[in-house]
């Protein structure tokens, strides 16, 4: 009796309630994928870190759909819970039209779905280029140029001697500028282990901070797969004679630049291991301009649970070096050093980035990440600098799937001490603190509204007498409010129109307010009244995805326009007390231009092909 009742009670559960866990893997490296979306009859919902989504569905037969950002869609119809796989395989598209950002904002999206113009560059390209500094890989990029170690884009930064970009660089999201000077160690990059590199081009200080004002570039690191994975490689390139015979100075020495690359990554049941590291020798061209330089890097990500994730950085950057700051003369002298100019340097740069991710039982996202760095440089031009530096960030990420809405939020810290001796061998210590909202509001699946806004709040202390400038207390403080306003709307599945509209805003970094330094003859002097930088930038543009027989690719066109208040430059100053350079408010800045780029992957003869290319005028 007790069985027949136990038998009518469960019965219901058995045809009304039939459960189950379906597990959603890479079909290449079988690794698990996290936030796929799974439309399952009239229900629906997202894998967890595991790759696992449970379902209840009452209606058999049914039709269940899988979608991933990156991944061919699938669906299945299937008749009988029997005939759901425990297992399903997604297959990633390896087509250039499905390339994914996460840089314009947060998340991951379709490239075609991005309000900014965002360039991408892949691993087999960062390869076929044969770099060690990351520099080298952004020349390739169109808009982007380097002017001596700072990136251009469009236009919107010129020279200025190592100090202040307006160009954002990050690794994996996090600021890697070196905050003194603001200044970016290319070579802190570890190129021999990145997924792909993310150019955006135009402000984005809403999400990313001051110096954001003109773009950003991000790094992202690769993760391990469920295969180990081990790759080495080495190269050496040798400098030929120049055509001029009278400006070559090494007689019969060979000039030339070596390098070594190892790169390992595995799993160790939830724990993600990958090892890299870069050895490179170079005997320039120009005379005294040598360097021996290694650099080491170690990336752990654990999953405490499918909703909690520890991640663990630590880099080091260590080498010798010697370089110019100007040549001797046009002629004979164009790759000998003008006197007093050359500079030996030893420097030691150290990253450490703990970072914790958590997905609440509402699948709100909750991420925080630090950044401390140490940084010695030592150099025989009493140009050596000290410092200490520490980031935090918190964000929180909302999707609300039924709205079409994703909030996005966090608050900031960054903390710098510096003990410099071109900042008049003193201490100083600078303080930022940011809070920032947006929200990417999606209408009937083909228009995309972002809309942000930051309050940004920047403090430097320093001494209250400096080299003959009074500053009231020693301590300078600013802040200002900026916001943003795009839009993409998808005229087809590859094809988009954009418009965007973001404001800027860089307060000088305590290099550009104190610098103090002397070479060959003339001087750089410091200028502690130096007003913070405000601009604003805007585009349209369009982006169209085309298939021409093996051949698909993107044809992008835009027109932009930025303008600058107080911009700031190192200007040449001719003075009775002062020649030499100092940096200055040169006033207003507006710069214009269109671009037109296209990017593509076809195969030749069974050879992997990339174009990459484009025109920018400004």
């Amino acid at each position: 009796m007790r069985c027949i009742l136990f038998s009518l009670l469960f019965a219901p559960c058995v045809l009304f309630c039939q459960t189950g866990t379906i597990q959603i893997l890479d079909k290449e490296s079988k690794d698990a994928l996290p936030g796929v979306n799974i439309i399952f009859g009239q229900s629906g919902g997202i894998t967890d870190i595991d790759g696992t989504f449970t379902f209840s569905s009452p209606d058999f037969p049914t039709t269940v759909v899988f979608s991933y950002v990156g991944y061919n869609n699938l669906e299945l119809k299937v008749d009988r819970i029997e005939e759901l796989p425990a297992v399903v395989y997604l297959q990633p598209s390896n087509s250039v039209l499905d390339q994914v950002t996460i840089t314009g904002a947060k998340y991951e999206q379709n490239v075609t779905r991005s309000s900014v113009t965002v360039d991408i560059i892949k691993p087999d390209l960062l390869r076929s280029v044969n770099s060690v500094s990351s520099d080298k890989i952004l020349n390739k990029v169109p808009g982007v140029q380097m002017l001596d170690g700072q990136a251009n884009i469009r236009g919107g930064s010129g020279y200025s001697y190592g100090a202040g970009s307006r160009v954002m660089m990050l690794l994996d999201g996090i600021p890697a500028l070196q905050p003194d000077a603001g200044f970016p160690n290319w070579g802190d990059i570890p190129i021999e282990n990145l997924s792909q590199v993310e150019i955006l081009k135009g402000a984005a200080s809403t999400l990313y901070g001051s110096a954001a004002l003109n773009g950003i570039i991000n790094f992202r690191s690769s993760y391990a797969t469920s295969e180990p994975e081990t790759r080495f490689s080495a190269a050496t390139s040798v400098f030929l004679s120049p055509k001029d015979k009278a400006k070559k100075w090494w007689g019969d020495t060979l000039r030339y630049e070596t390098n070594f690359t190892a790169v390992h990554k595995q799993k160790f049941g939830n724990l993600d291991f990958i090892a890299s590291g870069l050895y490179n020798k170079l005997e320039g061209f120009n005379q005294f301009t040598n360097e021996s330089r290694g650099r080491a890097n170690v990336n752990l990500r654990y999953r405490k649970t499918d909703r909690l994730v520890f991640g663990l950085s630590a880099f080091g950057n260590f080498g010798k070096s010697s370089s110019f700051f100007l040549w001797d003369n046009p002629g004979s002298g164009a790759m000998r050093p003008l006197q007093g100019t050359v500079s030996d340097r030893m420097s030691r740069r150290i990253y450490i980035d703990p970072t914790v991710s958590y997905t609440d039982a509402n699948n709100n996202r909750h991420r925080l990440l630090t950044r401390t760095v140490f940084v010695n440089n030592e150099n025989n031009t009493n140009q050596s600098n000290k410092s200490v530096n520490q980031y935090a960030e918190y964000q929180f990420q909302r999707n609300f799937e039924a709205a079409g809405l994703v909030m996005t939020a966090g608050t900031v810290g960054a903390w710098t001490r510096v003990d410099s001796e071109i900042l008049g061998d003193s201490i100083f210590n600078g303080a930022n603190y940011a809070a920032y909202l947006q929200m990417d509001k999606t209408f009937s699946e083909k228009l995309t509204v972002a809309a942000g806004i930051r309050y940004e709040y920047v403090r430097q202390n320093s001494p209250e007498y400096y080299l003959g400038d009074t500053i009231p207390g020693g301590l300078v403080s600013d802040g200002q409010l900026i916001s943003r306003l795009s839009a993409n709307y998808q005229i087809g599945q590859y094809s988009s129109l954009r418009a965007s509209f973001g404001q800027g805003y860089r307060y000088p970094t305590l290099t550009e307010r104190f610098v103090t330094t002397t070479f060959g003859g003339f001087s750089i002097f410091a200028n502690p009244a130096l007003n913070p930088e405000y601009g604003w930038s805007s585009e349209l543009g369009i982006k169209q995805g085309f298939a021409l027989g093996g051949f698909k690719g993107f044809l992008d066109g835009s027109v932009f326009i930025s303008e600058y208040e107080d911009m700031i430059e190192f200007t040449f100053v001719f003075e009775s007390n002062k020649i030499g350079f100092q940096p200055r408010n040169v006033g207003s800045t507006r710069i214009l231009g269109y671009e037109a780029g296209i990017a593509g992957k076809a195969e030749l003869f069974g050879i992997p092909v990339n174009l990459f290319g484009g025109y920018t005028y400004i």
